[in-house]
């Protein structure tokens, strides 16, 4: 009951839950900056509290300099939900506006090829779906593309059966994990031949691709913490008990855009507020 989505399944139900006992059910874990896991994008703290590997000069900007997070963005800050969620945003917001003042005009500069370049890669779906449609003979599947349903589909699959979702009670293992970034890796190469029919499809296809390397970034980190940090939210099959000997700190991931690989690394966990 923590989604304003349940509040509409309530409604359809004419169900009050200050009378009626709501059913109730596992789901699948959430990837949730807010939530109690933690976890989420490395952003700058606030400078007042904040020890200097955790700070580097802008409030909630991420390793990428002019790239701000909010809400379930930001890691290490659990359970602040909706009213935490739209606080830090505007934190954010204050935050790039001071960047923005302070980088200046002659700082700050885009070309129109960069323009033209990225539209040019937004729309490609769009591209795919116009062109690969005249190649159905029947039904609706082409031979030239996929619809974002059918790659969401695939990718709620995979981190079900491999990622320890409900599927499998939330056991995973090395070797699930290991063949879970392959499944990955597979279906990012089919999502360049996303077809999107219409614009609100078109979001639904880069939401698909964003939510497909988020995956990965999961599978990532549940494959190099070797033990069960989040007992309930997930299990690792071979390494069952909490080992804080080495692993009371933080794992920070980079992926290179030009390779799509991953590098994975350990970061001291301060106790900032006792």
């Amino acid at each position: 009951g923590m989604t304003v989505g349940q509040a509409v399944v309530w409604a359809s139900q004419n169900i009050d839950p200050k009378y009626t006992n709501p059913e109730l059910t596992t789901s699948e874990p959430y990837v949730m900056g807010s939530h109690a896991t933690c976890s989420g994008a490395w952003v700058s703290g606030p400078e007042d509290i904040s020890p200097p590997e955790y700070f580097w000069g802008y409030n909630r900007m991420l390793t990428v300099e002019g790239l701000f997070g909010a809400g379930d963005t930001v890691g290490g800050t659990a359970h602040k939900f909706s009213s935490g969620s739209f606080t830090e945003g505007r934190i954010a917001a204050k935050a790039a506006v001071k960047y923005i003042q302070d980088m200046g005009d002659d700082k700050i500069q885009v070309s129109n090829k960069q323009c033209d370049d990225l539209k040019e890669i937004i729309y490609k779906p769009l591209e795919n779906y116009t062109v690969g449609r005249n190649e159905i003979t029947a039904g609706t599947v082409s031979p030239s593309y996929i619809l974002p349903i059918q790659g969401l589909q695939r990718l709620e699959k995979i981190m079900d059966e491999y990622c320890g979702g409900i599927g499998v009670n939330y056991m995973t293992n090395g070797n699930l994990l290991t063949k879970c970034i392959e499944l990955l890796e597979i279906l990012q190469e089919d999502l360049e031949h996303i077809g999107a029919e219409d614009l609100h499809q078109l979001m639904r296809g880069w939401e698909l691709k964003h939510r497909t390397i988020t995956s990965e970034c999961v599978a990532q980190h549940t494959l190099f913490r070797e033990e069960t940090r989040w007992p309930g939210y997930y299990y690792r099959g071979d390494h069952m008990k909490l080992d804080d000997e080495n692993w009371h700190c933080l794992t920070v991931s980079r992926r290179d855009p030009k390779t799509a690989k991953w590098t994975m690394e350990k970061a001291p966990l301060y106790h900032i507020v006792d």
